[in-house]
C-alpha cells in the first residue's frame, strides 16, 4: 500500500525545484556574462546594479530573460515534475530529501563559479582597503581659478560608444590588420590625439571606476572615477548625484553656457539623466523626448531606442537652433549603434567585413561620425566650436580583440578638432587616462587653467605629467579600485553606508597570534558575552604602506569547544614585511563592526610572532 505523503515531503519538493531553478539560472547567467562581456569585473558590475536599469536595451533583456530566467524556471519545474510523477513509489520521501541536498550542493557549486568568475574575493580585498590616494592627488576645481576667452568657444563633446584606437591598422598605432574605423584613424591623423612624432592613432586607458559608460562619462567630466559602495543601489533613485563635486558642465553653466544631452536611448539609464540635469542644468534630449517631440513615431523602437543615424540627424537640427540662439553652448552626443555584443545593423551599413557584423557595425559608425564632422566643418558656428571625439570605454564584446598582439596596450579612441590651444611639446607621446580629458576639454576650448590641473586630471596640451606617466597605468589601476573615503563624501550617498558599526564593538577582545609552519595561528579569546549574537568573523593582516592599507589575506574565524575562534593567516604576501596590523571583521546580531585587534611583528627566520605595544602608525 502507498504510504500516505508528508507535506514535508512537498516542501522538500518545492524546495528542490527552487535549488534547481537557482542553480541553473546562475550558470546560464555567469554563461551570458561570459558571452557577452570581455573583461567584466566587480567593479563595472556594481556600478551598473547601484543605478538604475531601466531604459536597457530591449534586446539584450529579452536575451537574459529567455537565456537565463526563463531556461531556470523551466528546468525547476521540469526537475519537480519528474519527482512528483514518482510519488507513488516508497522511495518518494528519500528521493526528495536527497534530492533536496544535491540542489543545495549544486546552487552553491554554481555561486562558487560565478564568484571565481567576477573576481569578488579580489574586490571585497579592495574595497576593504582605504587609500587618500585620489584625496592627495585631487585638486578641486573650486579652488583654481578658469579664465574663459572674451568670445566664449562653443563645445560639442561625441562619445562614441565602445570605440577604441585599437581598431585601427598596425601602421596607424591600431592592433588589426585592416583598419575597420580609417574614417576616424584619418581624423586623428590630421588633428590633435597627442602622439607626438609617432603619429596615427592615441587614447585613454580606461582605469578602475571608469569601465563602462556612465563611469566613463562621469571621469571625462569630473576627473574623478565612479566608485558607488556595493551596499548602494539606490543611486538611480536619488534626487542627487555627486552634489559634493564641480565638474565640466558645472563650470560650463557657471559661464552662461546653454547644455544638452543627446542619446537615441533612455537617458534614466545608469543615471545619465539625472547627473547632467544636476551637474550644469543640461537639457536632456532622449529617446522618450524624441517621442515626445514627434521625432520618431510612438511606437518606434530598435536597439536602445533609435539608431545612430537618426540621431546626427536630429544633432544637426538641435545644432541649427543652438546657434541661432546668444548663448555659447555644449551639446553632447552619446552613440549607440556600435555596443556590444555585435553592434546594430542599420540601412546604410556595408558588408565590407563580410560576416564579421562588429567590424561591419564599426566601420559604417566611423562613416557616419566623419560625415558629421564634415557638415559641421561646413556650419557657420564651426570657427569658433571646439570638437571632442571620444570612447567612453573599450569594447565589451567577447573576443573581439582575441587575435591581437598580448602585449598591445589597448585605448579608449580620442581626437580633439578645432582646439584654441596649442600643445607644449609636439613631439611627446601622451599616456593619460580618460580623467585627464576633463581639464584638457576645458583647455581645448581657449580656458586658462591655473596649474593645468582639474580633479584628477592633467590639461594634456600642458608640460605637466599625468599620473599615469608618473606611477604607471597599473599602479593608478589599483589605487583607483580601492575605497576612497574622500570620493564617499562627495557622493551623497548616507555616510552610514560606509561606515562601520561600533555599536556591539566588543571592547575586550583579546587576540592571540602564534608562529606556525602554514601560517599565523590566531585565536581570539573573550567573545562569550556576544556568542549567541556572532554570525560571521573574519581575521586578516592589514600591511599600512604610507597612505594605503592593504589587505593581504582573508580567512573566516571557527568556533572551538572551548569557546574561542582560530583562524590562519598564510604567509603569502607578508615576508617582505617585518610589522602589520591584524585586524577582525564581525557580523553580530546582524550588524557589521571592526575590531583593531594589534600590531605584530613577524620574524621569519626565528619563526616568531610578537605583539608590539603599540601598533604600527598610520
Amino acid at each position: 500500500m502507498q504510504k500516505k505523503r508528508t507535506a514535508a515531503d512537498y516542501i522538500f519538493l518545492a524546495l528542490f525545484a527552487l535549488l534547481i531553478g537557482l542553480g541553473v539560472w546562475a550558470v546560464k547567467t555567469a554563461q551570458w556574462e561570459a558571452r557577452h562581456w570581455d573583461n567584466l569585473d566587480m567593479d563595472m558590475l556594481v556600478g551598473q546594479l547601484a543605478t538604475t536599469v531601466e531604459g536597457t536595451g530591449h534586446s539584450i533583456m529579452d536575451e537574459f530573460l529567455d537565456g537565463c530566467v526563463r531556461v531556470g524556471v523551466y528546468s525547476g519545474l521540469c526537475a519537480a515534475f519528474v519527482l512528483y510523477m514518482l510519488r507513488r513509489y516508497r522511495f518518494f520521501p528519500h528521493l526528495v530529501r536527497a534530492g533536496t541536498m544535491l540542489g543545495i550542493a549544486f546552487f552553491f557549486g554554481m555561486l562558487g563559479y560565478t564568484y571565481s568568475l567576477l573576481g569578488v574575493s579580489g574586490y571585497m580585498q579592495d574595497i576593504n582597503t582605504e587609500s587618500n590616494y585620489i584625496e592627495a592627488y585631487y585638486v578641486d576645481p573650486r579652488s583654481v581659478r578658469l579664465t574663459f576667452p572674451e568670445q566664449k568657444r562653443n563645445l560639442i563633446y561625441i562619445w562614441l560608444e565602445s570605440m577604441e584606437s585599437t581598431f585601427s591598422d598596425e601602421r596607424s598605432g591600431g592592433a588589426f590588420p585592416a583598419d575597420t574605423i580609417p574614417e576616424l584613424t584619418a581624423l586623428a591623423e590630421q588633428n590633435v590625439s597627442f602622439t607626438g612624432e609617432r603619429g596615427g592613432v592615441n587614447g585613454a586607458y580606461s582605469v578602475a571606476g571608469t569601465t563602462w559608460t556612465m563611469g566613463a562619462l562621469f571621469a571625462q567630466t569630473s576627473g574623478l572615477p565612479l566608485k558607488i559602495p556595493l551596499t548602494d543601489s539606490s543611486m538611480g533613485a536619488q534626487e542627487t548625484f555627486f552634489p559634493g563635486m564641480t565638474n565640466l558642465g558645472d563650470i560650463l553653466a557657471g559661464n552662461g553656457y546653454r547644455q544638452a544631452f543627446l542619446i537615441g536611448s533612455n537617458g534614466v539609464f545608469g543615471g545619465r539623466k539625472l547627473y547632467f540635469e544636476e551637474h550644469g542644468g543640461y537639457e536632456v534630449w532622449d529617446y522618450p523626448y524624441s517621442i515626445e517631440a514627434g521625432e520618431i513615431p510612438a511606437d518606434y523602437n530598435v536597439w536602445w531606442g533609435y539608431e545612430d543615424i537618426k540621431l546626427f540627424d536630429f544633432a544637426k537640427k538641435h545644432l541649427t537652433e543652438l546657434a541661432a540662439g546668444e548663448q555659447p553652448f555644449n551639446l553632447s552626443i552619446l552613440t549607440a549603434d556600435t555596443h556590444f555584443p555585435d553592434g546594430y545593423v542599420c540601412p546604410v551599413c556595408r558588408k565590407e567585413f563580410g560576416d564579421d557584423q562588429y567590424s561591419n557595425v564599426m566601420a559604417c559608425s566611423s562613416r557616419q561620425v566623419s560625415a558629421f564632422v564634415r557638415w559641421l566643418q561646413r556650419q557657420d558656428f564651426y570657427e569658433n566650436t571646439t570638437v571632442i571625439l571620444c570612447g567612453d570605454h573599450i569594447t565589451m564584446n567577447v573576443g573581439y580583440c582575441d587575435d591581437i598582439d598580448p602585449d598591445y596596450t589597448r585605448h579608449v579612441y580620442t581626437t580633439v578638432l578645432n582646439p584654441a590651444a596649442e600643445i607644449a611639446d609636439p613631439a611627446r607621446f601622451r599616456e593619460y587616462t580618460s580623467m585627464d580629458l576633463f581639464p584638457t576639454t576645458l583647455a581645448a576650448m581657449g580656458v586658462e587653467i591655473e596649474g593645468d590641473r582639474l580633479g584628477l586630471g592633467v590639461n594634456l596640451f600642458s608640460g605637466l605629467d599625468t599620473l599615469v606617466e608618473r606611477y604607471g597605468f597599473e599602479e593608478v589601476d589599483r589605487q583607483m579600485k580601492r575605497r576612497s573615503p574622500f570620493v564617499d563624501s562627495l557622493s551623497g550617498i548616507p555616510e552610514e553606508t560606509f561606515a562601520l558599526s561600533d555599536e556591539l564593538k566588543p571592547l575586550d577582545t583579546r587576540l592571540e597570534a602564534v608562529y606556525y609552519p602554514d601560517g599565523i595561528r590566531c585565536t581570539l579569546h573573550n567573545l562569550e558575552p556576544y556568542a549567541e549574537g556572532i554570525e560571521e568573523l573574519g581575521v586578516f593582516a592589514e600591511i599600512i604602506d604610507g597612505d594605503t592599507r592593504t589587505t593581504l589575506s582573508m580567512n573566516t574565524a571557527f568556533f572551538r569547544s572551548d569557546g574561542t575562534y582560530t583562524a590562519r593567516i598564510p604567509y603569502d604576501g607578508l615576508e617582505d614585511y617585518d610589522e602589520f596590523l591584524i585586524n577582525i571583521y564581525a557580523t553580530i546580531d546582524g550588524g557589521r563592526v571592526q575590531v583593531d585587534a594589534g600590531g605584530y611583528r613577524c620574524d621569519q627566520k626565528t619563526r616568531t610572532v610578537q605583539r608590539l605595544e603599540t601598533a604600527p602608525e598610520e
